[in-house]
């Protein structure tokens, strides 16, 4: 009955997605097993357990990893039926140098679909900046796009010039899955140097040229199809 909901929860939530939400979405599916995890598609769950459990948790330790996981599984089934759980944000950014991987890959797609929300949680990542930055070296290839796409999904001005250095850096990795996130900031960053530097064009100018000359490398040296056609 669990697993039924379950897939139909993925399948509603997919229906109505743009493709860069789609492919969100089969990741959240990935991370989640319609039938060994269909205990979080239930109501059974507290809200307030997992809010404890995370607030409690420590990232650095392995002790603690059972229960981060419990918590983001859930987070991730809610997401994945549609439900807001925007307001745990303060209890998931902190996690992001978790020493499980399966828990950064979990804390990194809750991120996505959170850090430019609202205020709160833009406030929240300009405070986590650095350990976005540290997910751009991570030895995981799903790790440095995901951080990718949380550090350029944040629209606060004052990083801009750092989202760019990202965006470069990760241009030129050897996965051309991150390649490709790589890619898919560029529009959304070009728009922003004019929008962010109306009181100096010359900044916006700038800014633009680096981001076209990235652009211009992966058109002509990249052969990935998968990044090409991002």
């Amino acid at each position: 009955m669990a697993t039924t909901a379950a897939n139909s929860a993925v399948a509603a939530a997919s229906a109505a997605m743009d493709p860069a939400s789609l492919l969100m979405n089969t990741q959240l599916a990935s991370a989640l097993s319609l039938t060994g995890d269909a205990q979080y598609w239930e109501e059974s769950i507290s809200p307030n357990t997992i809010r404890q459990e995370l607030s409690a948790a420590d990232p650095s330790n392995p002790t603690s990893t059972p229960n981060i996981l419990r918590g983001m599984k859930w987070l991730l089934a809610s997401i994945s039926k549609g439900r807001n759980v925007s307001d745990f944000y303060p209890y998931v950014v902190k996690l992001v140098g978790a020493v499980s991987l399966e828990v950064r890959k979990m804390v990194y797609m809750y991120l996505v679909q959170y850090a430019d929300h609202d205020a709160s949680t833009r406030e929240l990542s300009l405070l986590s900046i650095n350990a976005f930055q540290r997910g751009l070296a991570d030895a995981e290839q799903w790790i440095r796009a995901l951080a990718l796409r949380v550090l350029t999904s944040i629209r606060i001005p004052d990083i801009l010039q750092i989202q760019i250095l990202g965006v470069q850096k990760c241009a030129q990795d050897n996965s051309p899955y991150v390649r490709k996130c790589a890619a898919s900031a560029l529009a959304k960053l070009y728009a922003r140097c004019q929008q962010e530097n109306r009181d100096d064009v010359d900044i916006a100018v700038e800014q633009q040229e680096l981001l076209l000359q990235v652009c211009r490398d992966l058109l002509y040296y990249d052969q990935a199809t998968m990044v090409l056609t991002s």
